[in-house]
């Protein structure tokens, strides 16, 4: 893909404290996120009608698509099905991680398993733990982290990309649907300095890897080998996650976070917390639904 210049549209004011975890629904053409530290759930169609909101019982970290309706949610210390229409939250597994953690990112694979992780809330030490729900069955996995972000699947499903926030790194691995991830983690990416952290990422048709770059003002899309195909700037210090979604997927949504801004940083960044578009050249891949 030749690069493009490419405008950030603001599609609602929010502000949010903690944007995080665009979804498409391609069933009803709605756009979900939350608001990881308001406990809610947003959703609106892409040109911002029929929009509405649900308080949430706890912070939800991600959601994805569930398989006969509504959504699966990390949510608090565990994984949770929400029905918007009803405002009805439903656990599945309510306390995974422990008091010390809060779930955080999340994502389908190619096969419908959602794979999530939790964030240590201190953001101090590597406890916070990684499950697997494969119809029906929740799964822990080795790793251990700080921040989970991601994850992202390659295209073919055959690879997992994911972050351990404070490090700076962006981690891949061979991956299958039935066992998870087969090969020990690699360093894809190492960010530096002013790059700030990887957060949310997504995967498109070709291949490549978008992820939001928290305290970089900018995503950046990276090919399979890891080097930089684009970097776009965002009008926002914190953008945290994307998903692409439309009519043809060629638009990418983008949260953003106004949480633990300085009131000088405020001033600098008066559209933190907001939710953006960008229309693109590539086209995304449809998201998957969590089987059960």
């Amino acid at each position: 893909m030749t690069p493009q210049k490419v405008l950030p549209r603001k599609i609602w004011e929010g502000p949010a404290l903690l944007g995080e975890s665009p979804l498409w629904d391609y069933r009803t053409k709605f756009l979900y996120w939350v608001d990881i530290e308001n406990c809610k759930l947003y959703r609106q169609k892409e040109d911002g009608s029929d929009y509405s909101s649900i308080d949430l019982p706890a912070p939800a970290g991600s959601i994805a698509l569930w398989h006969d309706g509504g959504l699966v949610a990390a949510l608090g210390q565990g994984l949770f099905h929400i029905e918007p229409e009803q405002s009805l939250v439903t656990a599945i597994a309510s306390e995974l991680s422990g008091a010390d953690c809060l779930m955080n990112d999340g994502k389908a694979d190619r096969s419908g398993n959602f794979v999530f992780g939790a964030k240590h809330l201190k953001e101090s030490d590597p406890v916070a733990g990684c499950w697997r729900y494969q119809s029906g069955h929740i799964t822990p996995l080795e790793q251990k982290f700080i921040v989970f972000n991601g994850p992202a699947f390659s295209p073919e499903g055959d690879r997992i990309y994911f972050a351990d926030s404070p490090s700076q790194r962006i981690m891949t691995a061979s991956y299958n649907p039935k066992d998870g991830m087969i090969t020990e983690p690699e360093v894809f990416v190492q960010l530096s300095g002013k790059d700030g952290y990887p957060d949310g990422m997504t995967v498109d048709s070709e291949g490549c890897l978008w992820n939001a770059q928290w305290d970089g003002w900018a995503i950046t899309r990276y090919r399979p080998d890891g080097t930089i195909d684009q970097k776009i700037d965002m009008p926002v210090q914190r953008p945290t996650s994307l998903c692409f979604g439309g009519e043809d997927l060629k638009t990418l949504f983008v949260t953003s976070a106004s949480t633990r801004l300085s009131p000088q940083e405020l001033v600098e960044n008066p559209d933190a917390g907001a939710l953006f578009k960008l229309d693109l050249h590539v086209a995304g891949l449809p998201e998957k639904t969590i089987i059960n």
